[in-house]
């Protein structure tokens, strides 16, 4: 377990002055890209220390130049991060790449779908994919409003409309849904190409909409992603857990459907499967399902 604290916050608070580092998670044609330094065998996310006279986005855009060849793209802010120091973390989508200049520290590029085994900084830049990932997740959908909690999880009466900024101790409610058939196996689908964990398996899952409760929102979203109707006497919350801004509760339906009967929502998932624990735990180790902070809580269910 390492011992490394990476925090997250919002965009503006924390000072300017105090963004030291620009790191940008860049995709190009599905991909995820990753560099290599030309002193090291590892592989890192692109980014780099911010210059003297610099704003933080302009070194975040030198550095995607300097270290990817990457010469058109739409950057995105996505939160501060904080380890012994503070940074800004980027999303960037590429849209033309060039060659690596020849003045770049960086010796060759990589484009993956999921996190490559050997990292420079393996303690730090999972959590940095996942943030972004996440962040991901809520542009998709925007305009859809959520009931607001306290830390307590209580609600406040406030609403939040999905693609505009949290505040600070504002928190909304997420679930998870595993459907689990009498041979123990779970539907997951797979992630489509633009969205977060692009072409990633995972369960079924969303955010609560405002009014929802956490079965309405769990039955609503196995609805509209795959097509299924559940019966709520099937389900029950088997793990509940707080995030960065999100209460997250942990849903376990034992019900029989056929495969066939599952339908993809376009532009949400490409594709869809019947898999066992043995087999989620391999893809689990091959970088191919989303790992869950608690999956084995939901594999390890007699």
């Amino acid at each position: 377990m390492s011992n490394i604290e990476v925090k997250f916050y919002a965009t503006g608070e924390i000072p300017d002055e105090k963004l030291k580092y620009a790191v940008i998670a860049a995709r190009y044609g599905g991909g995820w890209i990753f560099c290599r330094h030309k002193d090291r065998s590892t592989w890192e996310i692109p980014g780099g220390h911010r210059e003297a006279g610099e704003t933080i986005e302009q070194a975040a855009r030198r550095e995607l130049f300097e270290e990817t060849g990457a010469v058109d793209f739409d950057l995105k802010p996505v939160s501060v991060y904080g380890v012994d120091e503070y940074g800004m973390l980027y999303f960037a989508e590429i849209k033309s790449i060039d060659s690596i200049p020849e003045t770049s520290e960086i010796a060759e590029i990589c484009y993956v779908e999921s996190i490559p085994e050997s990292l420079t900084y393996p303690e730090i830049q999972p959590r940095l994919l996942r943030e972004v990932n996440g962040w991901l997740c809520n542009q998709t959908s925007k305009g859809e409003l959520w009931d607001i909690y306290d830390i307590d999880r209580n609600k406040t009466g406030k609403i939040h409309r999905r693609g505009e900024l949290l505040q600070k101790g504002d928190y909304h409610l997420v679930v998870h849904i595993w459907i689990r058939n009498s041979r123990g196996e779970y539907l997951i689908t797979k992630c489509a190409p633009h969205k977060g964990w692009p072409n990633m398996w995972e369960c079924t899952g969303g955010s609560a909409l405002s009014g929802d409760d956490s079965i309405t929102a769990a039955l609503r979203e196995v609805r509209e992603e795959t097509g299924l109707e559940l019966s709520p006497k099937n389900g029950r919350i088997v793990h509940t857990y707080i995030g960065n801004n999100f209460f997250a509760d942990i849903w376990l339906f034992t019900e029989d459907h056929d495969l066939s009967d599952v339908v993809l929502q376009e532009g949400e998932t490409i594709d869809k499967m019947l898999a066992d624990a043995k087999k989620i735990r391999e893809m689990l180790s091959d970088g191919t399902f989303i790992d869950y902070s608690y999956i084995e809580k939901i594999l390890d269910i007699e």
